[in-house]
């Protein structure tokens, strides 16, 4: 007779998801077993091209060689100490992050609902330090169908009913506009405004960029009022756009911006930047944590933005992305009847669906055909390659999902 121990060394991966992981993440049908550059393997040993990254992470793709040796360096010296002692990997990684947006300083974190977090609360001391008492200079105001995280501040700051949905009472203090309309924001404006946060590309919702005059017109709004503008560049910087951070692209500087992602090209890790007149708004006791600018993350991230410059990804993600977004135009305009239109910037493009072809399922069929993309909002998938992509692979990513557009 079988022992549990032995029963349970027989379940597979799956029947071990179902019985042991909360379902939050929904029915997960693939299993990964590695990955090689843009490509990943599963368990069975087959082979996909993978066109999400992770959800944009993987910005080097899998197991870069000069990545995997920095952080198993790292990892034998010391992978963690905690923030009440300095460590060389942090103050370097700041230094250099600095060094690409400008005079501020730096507070890392785990993640990009982290950073949003942390924003949301330097907002809050700031409105505090310009009136000298809470409550008079609060509000915050962000973009109907945005994202910025799951956590409750962060949520409240996300302006979509799915996801605020079964958390109320939502936190207080949150407006919400229209995205590129800027008459929609100056309605918003008020003396009690103390920032305005905002995704520079809306990724989740479908990867909607901004209008560089609709930012810049913010940027006039929070001056108008003495708020912040504070820009979410999780998902659309470290050169996902074509430009380190894709508002840079775009001409226009904020006061903070929250960086992840692909910051640690894999390895969890969040930043916040803020700019000279508020860098020191974080006093010690107002915000803080424990696992946030790790050596071994400050060491993946550093040598994440080495390869960057090395290799100029910042310019092969705008070189590449052009590629890739004049393939999608050019297979939409083809299939009229299923595509409505492609969108995008740089590395992060949106296909988004006509009714009657749902994004779940394009996705499943494309995955199918051994190419992986993302599921966003609008009914769209996103294409979000490694920054090191090749133009054979973007050649490859288009032929699959052609071919896969056609048999729909």
């Amino acid at each position: 007779m079988k022992t549990a121990n032995e029963k349970k060394n027989k379940m597979t991966t799956s029947e071990k998801t179902s019985k042991y992981l909360m379902p939050n993440f929904g029915v997960r049908d693939f299993v990964v077993s590695g990955g090689k550059g843009s490509w990943l393997f599963d368990d069975k040993g087959e082979k996909y091209l993978d066109f999400g990254a992770g959800i944009a992470v993987t910005c080097l793709g899998h197991a870069h060689p000069r990545w995997a040796k920095a952080v198993a360096k790292q990892a034998a010296e010391i992978a963690h100490c905690s923030n009440l002692y300095m460590t060389r990997q942090q103050a370097d990684l700041a230094e250099k992050l600095v060094e690409k947006l400008g005079p501020g300083k730096m507070f890392f974190c785990n993640s990009g609902t982290e950073a949003n977090e942390a924003l949301i609360k330097a907002a809050r001391l700031y409105g505090k330090k310009v009136t000298g008492a809470e409550g008079k200079k609060f509000r915050i105001v962000s973009a109907i169908d945005g994202f910025h995280g799951r956590t409750l501040g962060a949520l409240a700051a996300t302006a979509q009913e799915k996801i605020q949905k079964g958390f109320a009472p939502i936190l207080q203090g949150f407006s919400y506009a229209k995205y590129n309309d800027l008459k929609s924001f100056e309605e918003q404006m008020g003396d009690d405004v103390a920032a305005i946060l905002i995704e520079p590309v809306q990724g989740e919702s479908g990867v909607t960029p901004a209008d560089p005059k609709f930012l810049k017109g913010l940027k006039a709004l929070c001056k108008k009022h003495g708020a912040l503008l504070l820009f979410d560049e999780v998902q659309c910087g470290i050169g996902r756009g074509g430009a380190f951070l894709t508002s840079q692209k775009m001409g226009v500087k904020p006061d903070g911006v929250s960086l992840a992602k692909g910051l640690g090209g894999g390895f969890p890790i969040g930043a916040v930047w803020l700019a000279k007149p508020v860098q020191d708004i974080f006093t010690p006791g107002t915000h803080g944590t424990t696992f946030g600018g790790n050596p071994l993350a400050c060491a993946a991230a550093l040598e994440t933005l080495n390869v960057i410059e090395k290799e100029k990804l910042c310019e092969n993600a705008s070189k590449m992305g052009e590629r890739l977004g004049r393939g999608l135009e050019k297979i939409a305009k083809k299939y009229p009847g299923k595509i409505r239109l492609t969108r995008g910037v740089g590395l992060m493009r949106a296909v988004l669906f006509t009714e009657q072809y749902p994004n779940a399922a394009v996705c499943k069929k494309l995955r199918e055909n051994k190419l992986i993309l993302i599921p966003a909002g609008c009914n769209a998938l996103r294409f979000l390659p490694p920054l090191n992509v090749k133009a054979s692979e973007v050649d490859k990513a288009l032929n699959i999902f052609e071919k896969t557009i056609e048999r729909l």
